[in-house]
């Protein structure tokens, strides 16, 4: 079943891009790109929380990584990299990470594809963490959870047909997670997963060059593998439909607005907690861009939805609202601060949110043509707000800091 489900859409991307580069048409690379990274850092909450056996674990962090990506005439692309990363002070935490990517994006008079799929392999531990606390945030357990033995892939298929200046467009999205951990008495025992959705937009693009408005709907997929088990009553694998409305496009020569707003309706197979079996609410993934002046440019970014969990037996609506703003010193240097606030809300008679405070500042000085060096500074709070609970889920509270200096050279 799951290698039909990666073939529905990674297996037309592929063959898209396949012909795209096949003898054919003889293209060439426009450009072929070769990049080194090396970064050196300090982390003062490795596993991201404050309690229990793991808690306030430091580490110095490196990382070496490589990057090779070439793109062709034809509207091909692909790249291969490979990331080294140590923790001197958790060297459970060592990995090593592969991602080879695809893509193709290319018009036939009113027919147009796009199409794009990457491949990620983590070499890392193969069990969970024991972080010997009874409750702790949803936000502690992603980040070590990516260092882990796993396989993943995200695939996006759009194929449109443009009739005068309106269009039709059916679109196909994947992402899917292989975690291939063993069961650990104790820890954290992290479930295969994947969503997958696929459905039509029907759009116009009001003034030549403007930007596209469309009404969609997607029909999808949450699967969460319950461990051999037969789940009754705990288990968040559910189908559901969504129905939205969005733009895409420059609204003004300087902003640039993707957007899409709806509601989706979860239906699960499988109540769990006390939630109805049937869930609907609000969905979001907003992303614009203003650029206000020559040398300052602000984005904003904000999703809701709900998504799948590691653990399988429970329903979170998850949102992020983001504020960035890059500034332009000069040709040389770049700066840029990054503010988020992310909210995990638990469905059910569980009175749980889990909410995390983000703080991203970096500072890029780009010596040469070829040579940049990159200074940053990441700053996280979590807590939790629960009602009918007592004081044990204060341990889901935790600080942390990282500061980053890296080293990106083209070849």
């Amino acid at each position: 079943m799951k290698h039909l489900i990666i073939a529905c859409l990674v297996g037309p991307s592929l063959l898209l891009t396949a012909q795209a580069a096949a003898p054919t048409a003889s293209p060439k690379p426009l450009a072929i790109e070769t990049a080194v990274t090396g970064t050196l850092g300090y982390d003062n909450n490795v596993y991201l929380v404050d309690q229990g056996t793991l808690g306030r674990v430091d580490s110095v962090v490196s990382t070496v990584g490589a990057k090779v990506s070439g793109q062709f005439t034809s509207g091909a692309s692909a790249s291969y990299a490979a990331t080294g990363t140590r923790f001197w002070n958790a060297s459970d935490e060592d990995n090593a990470k592969h991602q080879l990517a695809a893509g193709y994006k290319h018009a036939f008079d009113a027919l147009s594809v796009n199409a794009a799929t990457e491949f990620a392999q983590v070499q890392g531990a193969d069990q969970g963490n024991v972080y010997g606390v009874a409750n702790k945030s949803t936000f502690t357990t992603p980040a070590p959870r990516e260092r882990r033995d796993q396989l993943q892939n995200k695939t996006d298929l759009a194929v449109r047909y443009d009739l005068g200046q309106n269009f039709i467009r059916g679109v196909g999205k994947l992402q899917y997670w292989d975690m291939q951990t063993h069961a650990l008495s104790g820890g954290e025992n992290y479930r295969d997963r994947y969503d997958l959705n696929g459905g039509a937009d029907f759009g116009r693009a009001f003034t030549p060059g403007g930007p596209d408005y469309y009404l969609g709907y997607r029909r999808g997929y949450f699967y969460q593998d319950t461990d051999g088990t037969t789940p009754t009553t705990a288990c968040a694998t559910s189908q559901y439909n969504r129905f939205l409305a969005g733009v895409d496009g420059k609204i003004t020569p300087t902003l640039k607005l993707a957007a899409q707003l709806g509601w989706t309706v979860n239906d699960y197979t499988s109540s769990y907690g006390g939630a109805d079996r049937s869930l609907e609410g609000l969905y979001q993934d907003v992303s614009a861009t203003w650029k206000a002046t020559a040398s300052d440019e602000l984005q904003l970014k904000t999703t809701m939805g709900r998504t799948v969990s590691s653990t399988s037996a429970a329903s979170v609506l998850a949102s992020t609202y983001q504020l960035g703003w890059k500034h332009d010193f000069n040709k040389q240097w770049t700066s840029s601060l990054t503010g988020r606030l992310s909210k995990n809300n638990y469905d059910g008679t569980t009175d749980r949110s889990d909410v995390l405070y983000t703080g991203i500042a970096a500072l890029t000085w780009n010596s040469s043509a070829t040579l940049a060096w990159t200074l940053s500074l990441t700053q996280e709070f979590a807590k939790n707000i629960r009602t009918n609970v007592g004081s044990d889920f204060n341990q889901a509270a935790f600080e942390h800091s990282l500061v980053s200096a890296g080293v990106t050279w083209k070849l």
